[in-house]
């Protein structure tokens, strides 16, 4: 049911400030120029797990997760829209650590390491950036995105032959709403996730993005 009232409540919010910022096709760019090009992001996240998916034995991990990443982004002004490419490693809290004796050939080290439960994350995402306020310094962004785990697994780094396990935990569809302020030459927002399909509820991100 919560889960539902967030999906809803997200579709609510996308639809509201679709119409409320929809004032013409240069809102954003009142010179009508054409501004495009590349810029890079950086990122933080929160992000909440599906209960069940967490729980389940082939995951065994705790319903909260943090992400870091960073994306490269198309930008065109005549559109307003923006496409970001990127990709987060995500750092499970492990309820199924394992440990293991090792021995490092370089140095000739031996002991027990503990293992970590971590995954890496492709997405996509592409919707427009409506700016408004003074001076146009502030702005909204409404994003469709699709995200996908390339990696996993329950590890013991830097180690070549050890055991490892695979965690199904997938990435899936997902909708993007944010709002965010322009300090000199960089954008810094606040946006949040919700998820449609796979096996993450949402997230919340902080961003800090700038021009090359």
């Amino acid at each position: 049911m919560t889960n539902l009232l967030l999906k809803t409540c997200f579709l609510g919010a996308s639809l509201l400030a679709s119409t409320s910022f929809a004032a013409g096709p240069y809102n954003n760019n009142p010179n009508n120029a054409d501004y495009t090009g590349w810029s890079w992001s950086g990122h933080v996240d929160h992000v909440n797990i599906d209960k069940e998916a967490a729980a389940k034995f082939e995951a065994r991990v705790e319903e909260t997760a943090t992400a870091v990443g960073g994306a490269a982004e198309y930008y065109s002004s005549r559109s307003e829209n923006t496409l970001s490419l990127g990709v987060s490693f995500l750092f499970y809290r492990d309820n199924a650590a394992f440990s293991q004796y090792v021995r490092d050939n370089w140095y000739g080290d031996e002991g027990y390491e503990e293992s970590d439960a971590n995954a890496l994350m492709l997405f996509a995402e592409y919707g427009p950036k409506y700016r408004f306020g003074q001076d146009n310094m502030s702005f909204f962004t409404i994003r469709g995105g699709v995200s996908g785990m390339l990696a996993s697994e329950r590890s013991i780094s830097n180690c070549s032959n050890c055991y490892e396990e695979d965690i199904e935990i997938n990435g899936g569809v997902y909708g993007v709403v944010g709002i965010g302020q322009t300090l000199g030459s960089l954008d810094i927002s606040l946006q949040f996730q919700q998820y449609f399909s796979g096996d993450l509820d949402n997230s919340l991100r902080l961003k800090i993005a700038g021009a090359f």
